[in-house]
């Protein structure tokens, strides 16, 4: 399977570590060099190119875990449209894609990454890069938007409210979430957004 998904993207050297990696984590499965680097097609001397130690491979992997789709996210919302009435259609659209069936995966994995920075500095560190850089994503997207009043603090703090809820709604919702449910979560957020916004215009 963890070859399968690296032969398909043929990536570089780096990224194939990373995918191999990311693959072994997701599947709950012990990352064992050997391991990774045949499921990458190279040889254990590059992991020590890129890498300081499996310890550091895991790390970087679990961030990026960690960061999920958000960044595809994000470019979406940088690119919502500045009229009101459209930004409300665009913002609950891309509500639901982020609250869909098919990205429960992402968010439970995202979660575990999260629990193994709970007892490794390591993957807390990187973890904590992530997570800033997704704050400070969200914050750049709300200060673009045109005729925002907002500051620079406060487009973090709905960066922190916004990711957070997008994470914390796997952890407190049901395993199996009902397309109603998830509408309202798509629905609750997309309006607490759109409701920052709307107000930061006036």
């Amino acid at each position: 399977m963890v070859e399968a998904i690296v032969r398909e993207l043929r990536p570089v050297g780096r990224e194939r570590l990373l995918l191999a990696t990311e693959a072994c984590l997701n599947a709950g499965m012990e990352v064992r060099v050997a391991d990774i680097c045949k499921a990458a097609d190279v040889s254990a001397a590059l992991i020590y190119k890129y890498f300081v130690d499996r310890d550091d491979l895991i790390a970087e992997a679990y961030a990026r875990i960690f960061k999920g789709l958000v960044a595809s996210d994000l470019q979406a919302i940088s690119h919502f449209p500045t009229d009101l009435d459209q930004m409300r259609i665009a913002i609950r659209q891309q509500a639901r894609e982020i609250f869909s069936a098919e990205r429960d995966v992402v968010r439970w994995t995202r979660l575990e990454a999260l629990a193994h920075a709970r007892m490794n500095p390591g993957i807390t560190e990187r973890i904590e890069i992530a997570r800033k850089e997704l704050v400070d994503g969200m914050a750049d997207a709300v200060m673009n938007f045109v005729g925002i009043t907002i500051t620079r603090a406060e487009a973090e703090t709905l960066g922190v409210i916004s990711l957070g809820m997008i994470l914390g709604a796997t952890a407190m919702s049901p395993q199996r979430m009902s397309e109603d449910q998830r509408m309202m979560l798509a629905e609750m957020w997309s309006t607490m957004i759109y409701s920052t916004l709307e107000r930061a215009r006036t």
